[in-house]
């Protein structure tokens, strides 16, 4: 019937057609007229071969009978939509009522035999309008499975598929990617029951309901789980990271589906940290990679543009506005050049319910703008012509970059514990929950009985962007969210030998508050206008304290910070800096540094200078925690405007070794002379140079040295502009004073604790000083002009014992009188102070002269202070208490420190910055640091990074170093110049072909540096290429004392020769082709370059040393020039000859032979012609040589190259116990121990599956096994007999000897003799209690396994 094409049913009488004449395919005539028909079957539209159409004569009704009279396509297009109209109205009818919950429609989903219960780290596929639920790891059994769902998103009914094929096995952590185009789920990796990582590819095929196990060609990806996938193309997918066994990975891969094939990606740029569970997508040719979880879960976005194969470089997205948070196991996709996030994951486990989105061109203006305006102003555009909008531009004129900014979508869900989410191909999004308060659908309580049985719908563009207040936009104070949780939780999370402290006051703390409350009441009634104190702000647990308790002094266990600039530099770098909540008030709370070292690793800069403080003094510095003003620069650690302190310190170094080449000139060494002039003597009296020095040194002025101070700190900070600033001159600052006089410290210099630079007072930029304390006082600055608001902080006085000046709290109980602090000249006219001449405020009384760069008027109590080697007040716990010699005017007690003393793991300092990455960027420069050790170091060793820009935007990059660390291929330090493209790459010992430097420009020229100690084949110092046309060796300590090679190449004869061989290989090829199959497929010729034709070589030697050859005699030089087919070579310069001896042979047999002394025998013809022959044998020699250094420096670029792709890090034997594994608790390598050998195993014969060993069979493995133990058994039996046996035969043999030379023997022969004999007797005892032992193992061995075997349950038939 398919063939039938002509069909005639008129007159009939028939009332319908059955649906079944659409099969009719090859029917070109039908003819049912005058019958009964009301409609013809929609089906009939798919008829494409139907010319002719008579349905005259029935009950057809409008508007079907006129386009039945109508042309026969246009009737069949009206029958197709027919038949799709009757499709959807029966997808309606079966599909579930939805319920309108704001921009989501929800269903109820429906099962057919039963649904997927509920899992974890199981895959939600979305395609072909069906959600595919793969796999996972079961909630209520804990066990993974290998189940398929599939729900159709128009009926949302659950089927559970029951495929054929080879099945996947269980497993969890896989990822999966719906193949759009072959309409295919494809399944990858995972891990499975067994927990063993999986590396496998699997193919689901919807129409046949089955699965196939792909075996892809090429390198396949290592076996790993929680990787990312994503379409690229229609025949492309890609891979990205995941977890492996102990590692994770940032490889890329991409699989062919066209060619079945995996390749890897060679890329390049800033790729993302190894990491697992990341979320990717693909749009326009670029790949997107967001977040996911390395050593810590993040929330960076990378971009890949893969448009080009051959050069593929990651980005760092910059971006601006709220991005999600920190998350992982979520979702990427990309609508119309926008990125939308839905699903995972946060920091804590939690589950993300808010969706993001980020606009990747924002400078595109959105399509429903554009349409949006009135008639007038659509006329007004007709009458106008539009106007090219302007790029934004900076103050400077130069455009400004405007970043992708991302924004919250209005998610309108609520929290549920189970959810899974995904994006249909039609930009949906599809969620599955567990429940749904809008339709009244409570959760099943028994876990076994609860499966996903709510799905939400609605169209991603849909949900709308919320609007952000600027005050809601603003970062939120992650410090104000620590200290609520631990108020709130009192405590909890600290240790409980040391949180009685942090939640409670002893009675001396009583009694000190108490004293503080009425100090602040007095001090406020005296100075209205100043900032209150901060005496007793809350600590992170919410209970008061005086601030000076908070300062612990401690000493480390690490001597790295026993000094000031390590120590300032370890804060610097260890903590995460915060900006104060309000710029212009003290923080509502000071958490302990013990907290803030130990757990938080973050804070303001009152934290930073309370943990400075407390290390500082605990290492014997008189160090301080000031609080006052500041730039805003300084405020919010903004460093754009410094010089980096690393170029700081390298500028500084250069300077001083040029300043010492000026002082030390190179003067060329004069020729010994036998005639010496005696120096006259020195007649000036010692005593007299003293007493001139000390006159001039009192005669000198004081602001001499101090006008000298700024040009000795490097770090001094440029004249900022702060007129933008509307809080100029009120940002509150904290930062550590560090007094002179201990630990010999030369004079005062202020820290500042977020960037570890040091100032001297009379150069800092602050802008005033309030007060500063220590563990022991806290003192109230009442000096004019040091205050507030003024830039006269140079003149402030640090003598804390002028009460003047300072004013301390502990002073007195009593009531305190406070003098008024003036701030203008005729005030302090009025109260009797002068001004010295230098600026500093003093008094009335007349002060000692002080040393210029040191504090006036040093107390007796600073002067006391001992240095931290012998300072007696240093407790084994490295507190410091204040020295009983010190006159302390204090009447009360002050109480012990709440803090237990700190203590940081050596992880964490080896850890060096917050979460192992810190970037601080400078003026024209980046400077990035990573983690050395632990779990934050980076994969490819990198511990340090420096950029370097030609412009202040940081854009074009100048020069780029890299340091490394623990490199298996022992790379240090890699400097790229962009200038010129050179790269620099230094190693350390023990690379591979004893490489110490690499200097390249690509395409141009590479100069290697090696470690001649590792070169010991051939003493190698350099190797320098110019490509294609020069390559220069030099030597050092050769025993042919040759010192330098080099080889000229022919680049024309070079060329000549590889298309020669090109033209060989294409006529080869072309030969093959046509002995062959005639629809063979042509192929891409190959063939190996030939090395290049080489037109001169040249030798240099250097002049032995204690050489009985005359220097005249000895080769200089030796070139071989190839090109012109002679040889010349070249003698040293003799001993009174202004001319060498050289020799010139032709390959025509001609020679030129020229002495330099005359005395010399000319050499015969013989001579000359056994001469050239030796130095053709020479060239051969050499030209070989050179083609194995041309190999060798091929291995090296192939094996640099492998390195880079697979970086190696060592672990140095010191510090294995504290560099971990990606996970301890990996149970990969558990589950194969506990799996153990099968000692069977080699033996039995395949197995059918159902099927048990015969008896023979059984017999035939028993026997197998026993007899593999036994021949093991012996051959380690005659081991230990043959070694006895030697042992025994050399006891013999030496006394045999022995007797035979006895009387000729020496009595140390006899003696070791004696002391062989000995040593001989103890090994062949040795050996023979070894072989008696072995004897009693091996019977009990062979015992054990054979009642092993007899247990055996595969050995059943035996019994």
């Amino acid at each position: 019937m398919e063939n039938l094409r002509v069909l005639d049913l008129s007159n009939c009488q028939l009332a319908t057609l059955p649906d079944t004449v659409s099969g009719l395919v090859s029917l070109t005539r039908l003819e049912v007229n005058n019958n009964m028909f009301k409609t013809l079957p929609p089906s009939m539209g798919r008829l494409e071969n139907l010319k002719d159409l008579d349905c005259r004569y029935n009950l057809l009704q409008e508007p079907e009978k006129s386009k039945a009279e109508g042309p026969v396509r246009g009737y069949l297009e009206y029958l197709k939509e027919e038949e799709e109209r009757i499709i959807q109205e029966e997808i309606e009818r079966l599909k579930p009522v939805a319920t309108e919950v704001g921009n989501y429609l929800e269903y109820r989903m429906k099962l057919e035999d039963e649904g997927p219960l509920l899992r974890s780290r199981h895959s939600t596929t979305c395609g072909a309008n069906h959600m595919y639920v793969f796999g996972g790891l079961l909630s209520h059994k804990g066990c993974k499975t290998n189940e398929l769902f599939v729900t159709n998103l128009d009926r949302m009914v659950w089927m559970k598929k029951n495929p054929g094929g080879e099945r996947p096995v269980e497993r969890d952590g896989h990822c999966a990617v719906f193949d759009s185009n072959r309409k295919k789920l494809l399944v990858f990796g995972g891990r499975d029951a067994e927990k063993k990582r999986l590396n496998d590819l699997f193919q689901y095929d919807p129409e046949t309901d089955r699965w196939t196990r792909l075996s892809p060609d090429g390198e396949q990806p290592a076996p790993r789980e929680s990787a990312s996938m994503a379409q690229l193309d229609e025949d492309t997918l890609v891979l990205f990271g995941g977890k492996g066994a102990g590692a994770r990975f940032n490889d890329f891969w991409f699989l062919d589906l066209k060619r079945l094939e995996w390749t890897q990606a060679a890329t390049k740029g800033d790729a993302p940290s190894p990491r697992q569970d990341a979320a990717i997508c693909a749009c326009d040719g670029k790949i997107y990679l967001h977040a996911g979880q390395d050593n810590f879960v993040r929330n960076d976005l990378y971009e890949l543009d893969v448009s080009n194969r051959e050069e593929m470089h990651w980005t760092l997205v910059n971006t601006v506005g709220r991005p999600p948070p920190s998350c992982h196991s979520h979702l990427l996709h990309c609508i119309d050049g926008k990125l939308y996030i839905a699903g995972g994951f946060d920091e804590l486990g939690g589950q993300i319910i808010k969706f993001y989105s980020l606009d990747l061109d924002p400078s595109a203006k959105p399509a429903d703008e554009e349409e949006e305006g009135s008639e007038g102003e659509a006329e007004a555009e007709e009458e106008e012509p539009a106007a090219v909008p302007e790029p934004v531009t900076a103050h400077d004129g130069e455009p400004v970059e405007i970043k992708p900014k991302w924004g919250e979508l209005d998610s309108e869900i609520e929290f549920n514990q189970n959810r899974s989410v995904g994006f249909s191909t039609d930009d949906q999004i599809v969620m599955l929950q567990v429940g749904s308060k809008a339709m009244g659908i409570e959760a099943s309580a028994l876990p076994e009985h609860t499966y996903w049985d709510v799905l939400k719908l609605a169209n991603v563009l849909d949900l709308h962007e919320l609007e952000i207040d600027s005050e809601d936009d603003r970062p939120v104070n992650q410090k104000k969210i620590r200290v609520e949780h631990t108020t709130i939780s009192a405590g909890k999370d600290l240790p409980s030998a040391v949180r009685q402290g942090f939640v409670s006051i002893s009675g001396a703390e009583a009694r000190m508050l108490e004293h503080v409350s009425d100090f602040h009441a007095q001090y406020v009634e005296y100075y209205p206008d100043r900032f209150h104190l901060l005496l007793d702000p809350p600590n992170e647990c919410g209970v008061r304290k005086f601030v000076c308790t908070t300062v612990r002094p401690s000493k480390l266990s690490f001597t790295e910070l026993y000094d000031l600039e390590p120590c300032a530099r370890f804060i610097a770098d260890y903590l995460e800096y915060e900006p104060l909540e309000n710029p212009i008030m003290p923080p509502e709370s000071i958490p302990s540094p013990y907290t803030v070292l130990g757990t938080w690793k973050a804070g303001d800069s009152f934290d930073f200078s309370i943990a400075l403080c407390s290390l500082l003094i605990g290492v014997g510095y008189d160090a301080y925690v000031c609080m006052g003003y500041a730039p805003k620069e300084i405020t919010e650690n903004d460093q754009t405007r410094d010089t980096c302190p690393l170029l700081e310190r390298e500028a500084v170094a250069a300077a001083a070794a040029a300043e010492d080449a000026l002082k030390t000139p190179h003067k060329k060494k004069a020729a010994p002379s036998k005639y010496k002039i005696k120096e006259p003597t020195n007649l000036t009296c010692k005593i007299d140079e003293m007493l001139l020095a000390e006159e001039v040194a009192k005669t000198t002025p004081p602001e001499s040295k101090e006008s000298e101070a700024p040009e000795k700190y490097l770090t001094q900070r440029p004249n900022l502009a702060t007129a933008e600033d509307k809080y100029n001159g009120r940002r509150v600052h904290a930062w550590v004073l560090v007094r002179a006089g201990s630990r010999e410290m030369a004079e005062t210099v202020f820290i500042e604790p977020t960037t570890a630079r040091k100032y001297p007072i009379n150069a800092s930029p602050y802008l005033g000083l309030e007060y500063l304390w220590n563990h022991s006082n806290f003192w109230v600055n009442i000096q004019p002009g040091t205050i507030r608001q003024v830039p006269a902080i140079k003149i402030l006085d640090t003598n804390l014992k002028d009460t003047t000046k300072w004013e301390p709290v502990r002073a007195g109980v009593e009531e305190i009188e406070i003098p008024v602090v003036v701030e203008d000249a005729e005030q302090e006219a009025a109260t009797g102070e002068a001004t010295t001449e230098d600026g500093d405020a003093g008094t009335a009384e007349t002060e000692a002269p002080t040393t210029p760069g040191l504090d006036t008027n040093v107390d007796n109590a600073a002067k006391a202070r001992k240095s931290m080697t012998d300072a007696e007040d240093v407790n084994e716990e490295g507190d410091v208490g204040i020295s009983p010699e010190i006159d302390v005017e204090a009447t009360l007690e002050m109480p012990a420190s709440w803090l237990p003393k700190m203590v940081i793991a050596q992880e964490d300092f080896d850890t060096t910055c917050p979460r192992g990455h810190k970037t601080t960027r400078y003026h024209r420069c980046i400077h990035e640091l990573f983690a050395v050790f632990g779990s934050c170091s980076r994969w490819d060793g990198l511990v340090e990074k420096l950029c370097t820009f030609s412009d202040d935007a940081c854009k074009n990059k100048s020069e780029e170093r890299e340091t490394f660390r623990r490199r298996k291929d022992k790379l240090c330090e890699r400097i790229v110049r962009h200038s010129d493209e050179t790269k620099i790459e230094r190693f350390e010992h023990g690379s591979a072909y004893g490489i110490k430097e690499i200097r390249e420009i690509p395409d141009v020229e590479r100069k290697t540096y090696f470690y001649v100690s590792s070169r010991a084949a051939d003493q190698l110092e350099t190797r320098y290429e110019v490509f294609g046309k020069r390559l220069t060796e030099t030597f050092s300590g050769r025993d042919d004392h040759m010192v330098y090679r080099s080889i000229v190449y022919d680049p024309e004869g070079t060329a000549r020769a590889i298309e020669e061989a090109r033209a060989k290989a294409e006529a080869d090829a072309a030969a093959a082709a046509a002995s062959g199959p005639a629809k063979r497929r042509p192929k891409k010729v190959k063939f190996e370059e030939p090395p290049p034709v080489i037109a001169k070589m040249t030798q240099k030697f250097e002049l032995p040393v204690n050489s009985a050859v005359p220097p005249h005699q000895c080769v200089s030089k030796r070139v071989f020039d190839i090109a012109n087919e002679s040889i010349r070579v070249d003698y040293h310069h003799g001993s009174g000859f202004i001319t060498t001896t050289q020799k010139w042979f032709y390959k025509d047999g001609t020679s030129s032979i020229t002495l330099v002394n005359p005395k010399d025998p000319k050499p015969t013809e013989i001579e000359i012609q056994e001469e050239f022959h030796a130095l053709c044998v020479t060239e051969k020699s050499i030209a070989s040589e050179i083609r194995d250094v041309e190999r060798e420096i091929k291995d090296i670029v192939m094996n640099r190259a492998k390195e880079e792709m697979a970086i190696d890090l060592l672990s140095p034997y010191f510090d294995i116990s504290r560099i971990k594994t990606a996970e301890e608790s990996d149970d990969e390598e558990e589950a194969e121990q506990d799996a153990g050998f099968d000692y069977l195993e080699p033996y039995i014969p395949p197995i059918i599956p159902g099927h048990d060993l015969t008896v023979s069979e059984a017999s035939e493995a028993k026997d197998g096994c026993l007899n593999a133990l036994k021949e093991r058994l012996i051959d380690r039996a005659n081991i230990i007999k043959g070694r006895l046996d030697r042992e025994d035969a050399a006891l013999v043999k030496r006394r045999n000897a022995f007797e035979r030379d006895r009387d000729v023997m020496t009595p140390a022969e006899e003696e070791e003799f004696n002391r062989a004999c000995e040593e001989s007797t103890f090994k062949i005892n040795i050996l023979n209690q070894r072989l008696e032992r072995h004897e009693e193992i091996s019977k009990r061995r062979f015992l054990e396994l054979d009642a092993k075997l007899r247990a055996d349950p595969r050995l059943a038939a035996l019994l």
